[in-house]
This record gives structure tokens, C-alpha cells and sequence, in this order.
């Protein structure tokens, strides 16, 4: 699954990132599995968890997220989403969040700022506008007094 700021890149977040994490649901220590498969796409390895695909990016697959929990937990926390041509699982803004807040590097500092920012834009955007009250019911009628006629 897509995580970090090419997940929040992905979901509208205006930030830039130079690589891509995957959250992969293999235990650590199988990261071989995942060196054989970089190769066989042409892609270069710089550590034995980071890639380098044909166009440069590094690959950073991570096997646990700071602050989330399980793979299969979060995994229900994801949308589909169009990435590099594909349709990939992609966690969503608040799970990202969640995780940036945990780790709380220097350079997740302005991430959390921008994340929080476009939560709070689309939660405004999604509540209904409350109908403004009509002018009528707004003023207050005056009784007719006894005496006066009505044309």
C-alpha cells in the first residue's frame, strides 16, 4: 500500500517528496523477496530496503508504519487510487496524519501542517449550508388593533 507523502500527494495535499514509500505485509526479514522483484523490473538497489526504479525515484518499502497498527488493520483505511498508471491501495489523509504526529520528524512538521489544513478545507466543503431563515419569519408581525380596517 502507498503511505507517506506520495499517499498524501495522491489524496490533493500540496507538498513535493522525493521518494515512494510502500508498506509491504512481509515480515522484515524477507526483504530479499522484494530485491529480487526490483531487479527483475530493471530497478537498482541502494539498501536492502530501498530500490531505485528506472526513472531514479528510490522505493522505500517499509514493513511496520510509527503510530498505525497492523498492516491488515490499516489496510481497511485505504481508497484505490490512480498511481503511476495503476490503481493502488493508498492510505487515507487521516491514517498519514496519525503516523506523521507519531514520528513527529523535523521534516514531518510542515506535512502535518498541510495534511491537517485539507482535512479541515474538505470537512467544511462536505457540511450542508444551513438554509438561511426567510425574511418573513424573521420579522415581527404587528397585530391589527380593533379599530383598524383592512383595505
Amino acid at each position: 500500500m502507498l503511505i507517506g507523502m506520495s499517499a498524501a500527494i495522491v489524496q490533493g495535499v500540496m507538498e513535493s517528496t522525493l521518494d515512494v514509500d510502500l508498506w509491504i505485509d512481509l515480515p522484515s526479514r524477507q526483504y530479499m523477496r522484494l530485491q529480487n522483484i526490483a531487479r527483475r523490473q530493471n530497478g537498482a538497489m541502494g539498501a536492502p530496503t530501498v530500490a531505485y526504479v528506472a526513472d531514479g525515484t528510490p522505493v522505500n518499502f517499509v514493513f511496520s508504519v510509527d503510530g498505525l497498527g497492523p498492516f491488515a488493520k490499516e489496510f481497511r483505511h485505504t481508497r484505490r487510487l490512480p498511481f503511476q498508471g495503476l490503481k493502488i491501495p493508498v492510505l487515507k489523509l487521516e491514517r498519514i496524519l496519525k503516523s506523521k504526529e507519531a514520528i513527529r520528524r523535523d521534516k514531518d512538521l510542515p506535512h502535518i501542517i498541510h495534511i491537517t489544513n485539507l482535512l479541515k478545507c474538505r470537512r467544511t466543503k462536505s457540511k450542508p449550508a444551513k438554509a438561511a431563515p426567510r425574511a418573513a419569519s424573521r420579522m415581527k408581525r404587528k397585530p391589527v388593533s380593533a379599530n383598524r380596517r383592512r383595505a
